[in-house]
Order: C-alpha cells, then structure tokens, then sequence
C-alpha cells in the first residue's frame, strides 16, 4: 500500500461529492433531488463508512477496509427526524483506481 498515491479522507469525501453532484439529477427522484438542492448548503453532508457486506456480495470480491470507503450522500434531519441518505457510493482511496458504484435511494 506504500507505493499507492491514495486520496485523503478529506479528498475522498471531496470526490464523492463531485461523483454525486454529477449523477444525481438522473438517478434521484424528482422529489428527493429537488428536496436535495433546496437544503443541501444547510443540511447536506457525506460521512464515510466501512463498507458493509453487501458490497462484497455485489462486487463479487473481498473488499480491503484499508482501501475501500462506502460515501454516504444525503441530508440531516430537522426536529429529530432521521437523517436521509441520498445515496451509498463505494469508493477506493486509490487515486487512480476507477472503482466507484453507487445505490441511490428509491432504486
């Protein structure tokens, strides 16, 4: 993993923004996305988790917590209202690896 040029969770977060912001008009509903650009300055943000299971069973391959981070994309919830997620996006840190999937909500 040392001679790897790898993302810092900061940039990986950064990328997984870019990655929604492009793809998320055609794969949210027209709900969510307008709901989405209504309160994203206020309420948008993305938290980085381990990827789970799932993941490994869809890639049909073992995924290295080292590597591997699953974005979660949405907005918080106002009056203690759950948190929305938007939109679950595995990541590699490596910079140059192209692995990116997403699961948006409602598909």
């Amino acid at each position: 993993m040392q001679d790897l040029e790898l993302w810092t969770l900061d940039e990986l977060c950064d990328h997984a923004f870019d990655i929604f912001e492009e793809l998320a008009s055609e794969n949210l509903s027209a709900e969510d996305y307008g709901q989405y650009q209504q309160h994203y300055e206020n309420r948008g943000y993305v938290d980085l988790v381990i990827p789970n299971g799932d993941w490994a069973d869809m890639m049909m391959q073992d995924l290295e917590p080292e590597l591997h981070y699953e974005a979660q994309i949405g907005l918080t919830g106002e009056a203690g209202e759950a948190d929305i997620v938007l939109a679950r996006i595995l990541l590699s840190r490596e910079k140059y690896e192209s692995l990116c999937h997403a699961q948006w909500r409602g598909q």
